[in-house]
């Protein structure tokens, strides 16, 4: 700088000589430049040639170049010529970057450093950068948990202009947070507090749960979680200091926060004003919040959601809710007044249907509770989006709504990305009733985009094969009602005493009485044969050898508030069939069935589920006839009580045969948990209790089991795998049994 001073004095001296008539710019040279393009050095100087002459230009010209910040010089020469002024500034570069060196990294990978390295060779060389790029990575070693670390940083001049920077680093041991200590809290416990921060101290567990670490950005963030606590119970003037972080031992660091709690505010008034719907009575009467309460944030912003939703359902989509607080230190209330504008009332202008190229936009549309010309409902669009996402066809499901032609009119987009709704499976699988099972069946749940259902499906094994066919129109003749009809044949052979045929065939029609329950009508038309009975089997079998026809006519009521086709999370679903064989509907068998299952999902933690299943069924025979044995509730195996072979949890024959049952009572209770989310690889651990029986008697004592599995929709198709243990075993039963299933989705 003391070069460039000189050189403008001698410059005012030269110019104070040569001032003359001679203050047109002939020319402007650039000389000394050899990195830096002369056009960069060109557009900072603001004289130009042809244009006057100035020195203060001159002077200012100097200033612009040196500012650039690619030189170490600057000079000015200025020549008089019969054409006018040549001026000429001689620069001279700082040495570009020949090299960048990072030295005694080990635990931190190098691309990591090198991302928060902002030099490059070719680059020009700048003093204050380099200090810069030490800081980041001793900053990204700090977020690594590495207080300890040292970053030094040399620059070495060589005789090319060139200069190469080395970053030597010394990591030293990993920080771990020994202690954090909360001063000033008297009415919350440490523990709890601590249990809302996202800093922990360090633990045998943190290798795990990746905690114990400092993270000063983390750390900040939990100041304000902290105060955000502090705020929802009623401390509304918390304060939370700055915390102090003890960095002396690296291996033990220390932090401390004060906290100056102040009082707990209640709620006092709550007045509304502003466009209410109706009465403020009205208001009070779904008003949760109650006087005296703890004053909490998440409470009032529920009520807002409340009376939202109460605008929202009619019609007022847009309406504002504001919480005025007025708060009264000295009783230590804060007075709550809801300030509503309601704004114009909408109604749906345009409904359109977007991202569906296999499903026609009148499947769509029908599932809808909302219609083009409808006033506005919020519960209503819920239950639409609820509806579509159980229809089973579709991945996502999003509602988009917008102003349209006017502030009465509000348009709604609908956009669905389609999930595979078709079935090949190709099937290998396992089951303790005969082993080894080879499968095959085509499904098809969107059959030609109008959500007609199909199914063809067949089943070979060792001891048993069955096949179904199976239609299905959710809409029948455009109304909603769902009408279908299967075929079936089914042949089994897996009992040491008998084998049985069934050829049969049904009808069902069905319809939705509420937005959530539906009632099912069935009738079906059976030919059984019960055949290859031994000499060694019980009476009761013996009785049932030869041909029976069974017509039956059932109807089923189920109501279903899962929020998941595929992979429910929440809510529940109930049935209840009763079914009636015989009597005026003809047929050799006379009995009446009744099933209940009731199936709930429980949100947990960490993503997690609990499901809750139930089944009761019972069996009565009239009009002098026995009960069919094929008919009857065979408890034991897959969704009954896991751990034992099929239908051994029920009654057996002196020849260790189930003879099914008459009665049954099954509880399962099953944690399903994320193995892999990037998959959808999920696992279980289940219990199960319950039996088959025939007197009430016999109820007790119940039969358990528990086990693991495995659930997986995989490219392959779903995968179901069951290990379970039998709790109860008698003499002669299996301590465990294993089942999966396997198939390929398209």
């Amino acid at each position: 700088m003391r070069r460039v001073g000189l050189i403008l004095l001698i410059l005012f001296f030269f110019a104070g000589i040569c001032d003359g008539g001679e203050d047109v710019i002939y020319k402007i040279t650039i000389l000394g430049n050899v990195k830096i393009e002369e056009g960069v050095i060109r557009g900072a100087v603001k004289s130009r040639e042809g244009g006057p002459f100035s020195n203060e230009q001159v002077r200012e010209d100097l200033r612009l170049i040196f500012g650039l910040g690619y030189f170490t010089d600057v000079q000015v020469d200025i020549k008089s010529t019969p054409k006018g002024k040549e001026i000429i500034y001689i620069v001279a570069e700082k040495p570009s970057i020949k090299e960048v060196l990072i030295l005694g990294n080990d635990k931190v990978k190098l691309d990591d450093i090198k991302e928060k390295v902002t030099l490059t060779p070719r680059s020009i060389l700048n003093p204050e950068k380099v200090v810069e790029n030490a800081e980041q990575i001793r900053k990204l070693y700090f977020s690594k948990g590495y207080y300890g670390v040292r970053v030094e940083h040399q620059v070495d001049s060589l005789e090319t202009n060139e200069a190469v920077v080395t970053f030597r680093i010394t990591e030293g041991p990993k920080g771990r947070i020994k202690k954090i200590v909360l001063k000033g809290n008297r009415r919350i416990k440490s523990s709890e507090l601590k249990k809302g921060i996202t800093t922990k101290q360090w633990s045998l567990f943190s290798f795990i749960t990746k905690t114990g670490v400092l993270d000063e950005d983390i750390l900040k963030n939990d100041i304000q979680l902290l105060t955000a606590y502090y705020y929802e119970h009623g401390y509304l003037d918390a304060k939370i200091s700055e915390p102090k972080i003890d960095l002396r031992d690296p291996k033990r660091i220390r932090i401390e926060i004060e906290i100056e709690e102040g009082p707990q505010y209640r709620l006092g008034t709550i007045d509304f004003k502003g466009d209410l719907l109706t009465t403020k009575e009205d208001f009070f009467k779904e008003l949760k919040l109650k006087r005296n309460d703890i004053y909490r944030n998440s409470a009032v912003r529920e009520q807002i959601r409340i009376f939202t939703e109460k605008f929202a359902n009619e019609g007022y989509a847009y309406v504002e809710i504001n919480p005025e607080t007025n708060i009264d230190s000295k009783n230590l209330l804060v007075h709550l007044t809801f300030e509503v504008e309601k704004k114009k009332r909408v109604s749906f202008e345009k409904i359109q249907v977007m991202g569906n190229t296999k499903t026609r936009d009148k499947v769509i549309r029908r599932e809808l509770e909302v219609e083009e010309g409808e006033i506005y409902s919020v519960t209503d669009l819920n239950e639409s989006r609820d509806r579509l996402r159980r229809t089973g066809y579709f991945k996502e499901v999003g509602f988009t709504t917008s102003r349209g032609s006017s502030d009465e009119k509000i348009n709604l987009d609908i956009k669905v990305e389609e999930a595979p709704t078709g079935a090949l499976s190709f099937g290998v699988g396992y089951s303790s009733i005969e082993n080894v099972v080879g499968s095959a069946s085509l499904s098809e749940q969107n059959l030609f985009g109008i959500g007609y259902q199909g199914l063809l499906r067949f089943q070979l094994g060792a001891e048993s094969n069955n096949f179904k066919a199976s239609f299905t129109n959710p809409y029948f003749l455009g109304y909603p009602y769902s009408a279908g009809i299967d075929l079936y044949h089914e042949q089994v052979g897996y009992f040491d005493t008998y084998s049985y045929k069934i050829l049969g065939g049904d009808i069902r029609l069905g319809k939705k009485l509420t937005k959530r329950i539906r009632l099912d009508t069935m009738y079906k038309l059976e030919n059984v044969n019960v055949y290859d009975v031994t000499e060694y089997a019980s009476t009761f079998i013996k009785e049932q050898e030869g041909k029976k026809t069974t017509s039956a006519l059932s109807f089923t009521l189920s109501m279903d508030t899962r929020d998941d086709y595929y992979v429910p999370t929440r809510g529940a679903r109930h049935t209840l069939s009763v079914q009636n064989a015989g009597g005026i509907l003809g047929g050799d068998n006379y009995f009446v069935k009744g099933i209940l299952e009731t199936s709930w999902f429980f949100p947990l933690p960490l993503s997690t589920v609990l499901n809750l299943r139930g089944k009761f069924g019972i069996i009565e025979p009239y009009g002098g006839k026995e009960t069919p044995i094929y008919e009857k509730f065979f408890v034991g195996g897959l969704y009954t009580v896991r751990g034992f072979e099929y239908g051994r949890a029920g009654p057996i024959d002196i020849n260790k045969d189930p003879l099914g049952a008459e009665k049954m009572v099954v509880f399962s209770a099953e944690w399903i948990f994320p193995l892999s989310r990037a998959i959808g690889l999920r696992g279980a651990l289940f219990g199960d209790v319950g039996k088959g029986f025939d007197r009430w008697s016999d109820l007790t004592p119940l039969r358990t089991g528990a086990g693991a599995g495995i659930r997986w929709f995989s490219p392959m198709g779903p995968i179901h795998i069951d290990f379970g243990v039998n709790l109860s075993p008698k003499e002669g039963e299996r301590r465990n049994v294993f089942d999966f299933t396997i198939g390929t989705v398209f």
